[in-house]
């Protein structure tokens, strides 16, 4: 049976693990993080004694975190940049105004707005808080709502309230809002009155002064001299931030009706999208055709 001897050649380049620069990092003021690792991670973007990418998820923080970087006897600490946070920190220059980790959410309640009914509610409330520290139940900011369209904007505002920090602001657009716009740029063709008037709401958040929120009562500006502390904040407040947009209708629409047969003979015609408790809705009876009945008794 012959035997077949092979050897590695001597010559030939062996690859050794790849260089890295070896720094202990270490997230300070955080309750909670994590250091991630790519599944897909190219192993040569750390193969350097120059640099090195770290990629960590921060869960909990009551303070803006620091991160700590040591390397043999030396060491660093640099506060994380706020910018790359996703929460309010990451625009919030004062302590006073918000803890670092909580994060304000909206609710349009409705976003059909119709001139028999013009007003327009939006849902403010808290979320990334610790519920069990009541002590900053009494640093709740105020918000205030703004509308803008064409060049008015019209605003309100609330005081988040309470354990769970919620409020609602409330917003009457101008009648004049309802009616077509004024002026169609360009050749552009007139807008679809079926569509409704399109108008953004937008929000920012203010520190509450000892008697509660200023101007809590809705009034009406020209949007052209919004001021730049509106815009991009000050230490008291936070820059403007974007809402939603909702649709201003001059007359309700005529729902859409579905079918919906009894038997035989008769069918029901009802709205065909979902009706919230407490709301008024018409439903209409109708014999099909070629029913032999003529007179029924409805109950």
């Amino acid at each position: 049976m012959p035997v077949t001897d092979c050897r590695i050649l001597e010559n030939l380049q062996r690859y050794s693990s790849p260089t890295y620069l070896p720094v202990n990092y270490q997230l300070l003021n955080t309750e909670s993080f994590f250091f991630l690792k790519e599944a897909t991670q190219d192993f040569m973007r750390n193969s350097s004694f120059l640099s090195r990418t770290e990629l960590f998820f921060i869960h909990q923080a009551r303070k803006p975190p620091l991160i700590n970087a040591t390397y043999g006897t030396l060491s660093v600490e640099e506060p994380v940049p706020l910018d790359i946070l996703e929460m309010p920190g990451a625009f919030v220059a004062s302590s006073d105004l918000f803890t670092f980790n909580w994060k304000v959410q909206t609710f349009v309640m409705n976003e059909r707005i119709y001139l028999s009914k013009p007003k327009v509610q939006v849902l403010f409330y808290i979320a990334g808080r610790d519920w069990d520290d009541y002590s900053a139940v009494n640093k709740l900011p105020c918000v205030r709502m703004f509308a803008f369209h064409e060049t008015q904007e019209v605003h309100g505002s609330c005081r988040l309230r309470g354990d769970i920090g919620i409020c609602v602001a409330e917003i009457e657009p101008l009648s004049g809002w309802f009616a077509p716009p004024s002026v169609v740029p360009g050749r552009q063709k007139g807008p679809d009155l079926s569509e409704g008037t399109p108008v953004e709401l937008y929000y920012n958040l203010r520190v509450a002064d000892a008697g509660g929120c200023l101007s809590e009562d809705s009034g009406v500006k020209n949007a052209a001299h919004l001021d730049q502390e509106g815009l991009f904040g000050s230490l008291t407040s936070t820059p403007m931030r974007h809402i939603g947009s909702i649709r201003l209708f001059q007359t309700p629409s005529a729902p859409e009706l579905s079918e919906q047969r009894l038997d035989g003979n008769f069918a029901v015609l009802v709205p065909s999208v979902p009706v919230r408790l407490r709301d008024t809705i018409s439903a209409y009876v109708a014999a099909l055709p070629f029913s032999p009945v003529e007179m029924f008794t409805l109950r």
